[in-house]
């Protein structure tokens, strides 16, 4: 459009608010032919009539009052947008986005989340659930700024921190006839192989993690569900669904054992990833350094890893 939307917002507003061009034209300090000028450019090119000519006072038309109430509003956005990009540029706000599954988001983000948000206010968290391989993805496709979850073996162009170490427990019901307090060889799983497994879907890393183990140790079995949310695993088992192999547990129901695998058969390590090609942002590193605390790590012994 040839004609300032700005000006023609300006012009609309005094035209409305004090009733004919001449007053306007007064008000803004233009001549009035500016001004009828400037609303006949728009009228042509909208297509359409912005006041009415006919009464006076001179009234904006049905249609010049949703004009001017919608450039009111692009002016608001603008002003907004000019103010973000401002306290962006001074450091004084921003943005990170974290991909990780339902699960790890339900057991770390209580505590990891708040405690960022208390010490970081001006920087916004944008979390995105999903499956653990799909959050993997959407940061290695630039569409989050960090995964936190397991370690896997499909990691490409990843520099990452481990944050923690994670056992495994095997969850059985109470009325199983499976009462190890250790398991330390994996052929003692043989005793629930004929019993129902609810697993990880395979969408997740944990699900690869727990299906490689099996398989390398000759445990077949069909799984009667696969699910992606670690919570609702445990709440089955705790009903007599079935059994399970999962991260060991805070607590579990009195319906339920929690039977530690041996680390030495089972681990996980929950790291924290960004891309390599994507370089420290503020935000980022204020997490990073929330998160370190968090997990009880000295930031001199962390080690930054690379998985090309």
């Amino acid at each position: 459009m040839a004609f300032s939307t700005t000006r023609l917002a300006e012009i609309l507003t005094a035209v409305k608010n004090l009733g004919s061009i001449t007053a306007a034209s007064q008000h803004l300090f233009v001549s009035q032919p500016y001004i009828s000028r400037t609303i006949k450019e728009a009228e042509q090119q909208l297509g359409i009539l912005l006041i009415d000519r006919t009464t006076k006072p001179t009234r904006l038309t049905y249609a010049g009052t949703e004009y001017l109430t919608g450039l009111q509003k692009i002016q608001q956005q603008l002003s907004d947008l000019d103010q973000t990009m401002h306290e962006l540029a001074q450091s004084k706000s921003g943005h990170l986005s974290i991909a990780l599954s339902e699960s790890m988001a339900a057991q770390i983000l209580p505590d990891l989340g708040s405690q960022f948000l208390q010490e970081y206010p001006q920087y916004h968290l944008d979390i995105h659930e999903m499956p653990s391989l799909a959050a993997e993805k959407a940061v290695t496709d630039n569409q989050s700024d960090i995964y936190i979850g397991p370690k896997s073996a499909h990691h490409s162009a990843f520099f990452y921190r481990i944050m923690r170490n994670q056992a495994f427990s095997v969850l059985v019901p109470t009325t199983y006839p499976f009462s190890l307090s250790r398991v330390t060889n994996p052929q003692q799983l043989t005793a629930l192989l004929h019993q129902p497994f609810i697993s990880c879907n395979l969408q997740m890393v944990l699900g690869e993690i727990t299906r490689r183990f099996m398989a390398d140790h000759h445990l077949f079995l069909q799984p009667i569900l696969t699910l992606n949310s670690l919570s609702t695993i445990q709440q089955l088992v705790e009903r007599s669904c079935g059994w399970t192999i999962l991260p060991t547990p805070v607590a579990t129901a009195p319906t339920v054992r929690a039977i530690p695998l041996d680390p030495r058969l089972l681990t996980y390590q929950l790291i924290m990833a960004h891309r390599t090609s994507k370089e420290n942002t503020p935000e980022m590193t204020a997490f990073l350094r929330v998160a370190q605390h968090v997990f009880d790590i000295d930031p001199a012994t962390q080690i930054k890893h690379r998985d090309d």
